[in-house]
């Protein structure tokens, strides 16, 4: 069921859309980003669990505007070669921050070269609250999430599950993630969705994001109980 969505004063999913746009120069960066990650993926499909990495339209609507206050803080799991991440850097207010958790090694060297302006952390989502206590941060506002839930482990997601909680009760912030369509029914995709709808008040799907490959939908949970 989905809950009508309250005034959120993060914006809109899809504002962003009009307000991003691609660095100059880089025509070339799909290409190289598309078959670095089919190799990771290849390599490594549980963790990294999709064949080329989000469009900018997934990307954008994923993020949604960033009505971020200075020292508040978005968190971002799973960026693999930044597709989102860009978006976030374009729109990140001054004062906000930015923290990426990326589990891959080579995902991580990767982010931090093409982003030396954010901070990135080498380890696991599901250790948010342990991470956010050892680099002196605040709980985010917001969290987007660009892990294969649909192919985590019940062990995996339930950690995870356990740190967005944590982050976002008591607060209006939200977390956002993405389902591909043709994975939506799958009983480690249903398994989330039901545990998300278990601790939050609030949801929204947006979609399906038909330009990207393949197609997918925006999940968005607020209201963490």
């Amino acid at each position: 069921m989905l809950v009508p969505r309250p005034p959120c004063r993060h914006g809109s999913l899809v504002d962003a859309q009009t307000r991003a746009s691609e660095p100059a120069g880089s025509p070339s960066r799909p290409l190289r980003d598309g078959l670095g990650f089919f190799g990771r993926f290849l390599r490594n499909p549980t963790s990294v669990g999709a064949v080329l990495p989000s469009s900018r339209y997934l990307s954008r609507a994923l993020v949604g505007r960033l009505d971020l206050g200075p020292g508040e803080l978005i968190v971002e799991f799973g960026p693999g070669t930044g597709p989102a991440t860009e978006i976030v850097r374009n729109l990140l207010p001054t004062g906000a921050r930015y923290l990426g958790i990326e589990l891959d090694p080579r995902f991580h060297g990767m982010l931090t070269q093409r982003f030396p302006t954010l901070a990135f952390h080498h380890g696991s989502a599901g250790d948010l609250q342990r991470i956010l206590a050892d680099l002196g941060l605040p709980k985010p506002a917001r969290i987007v999430s660009g892990l294969p839930f649909a192919s985590l482990p019940p062990k995996v997601q339930d950690s995870v599950v356990e740190g967005i909680v944590w982050a976002l009760h008591g607060s209006d912030g939200d977390f956002r993630t993405f389902q591909y369509v043709h994975a939506y029914g799958l009983r480690a995709a249903r398994r989330f969705r039901g545990l998300m709808e278990e601790r939050f008040t609030g949801f929204e799907r947006i979609g399906p994001i038909v330009r990207n490959v393949p197609p997918a939908f925006v999940l968005r949970y607020w209201g963490a109980k």
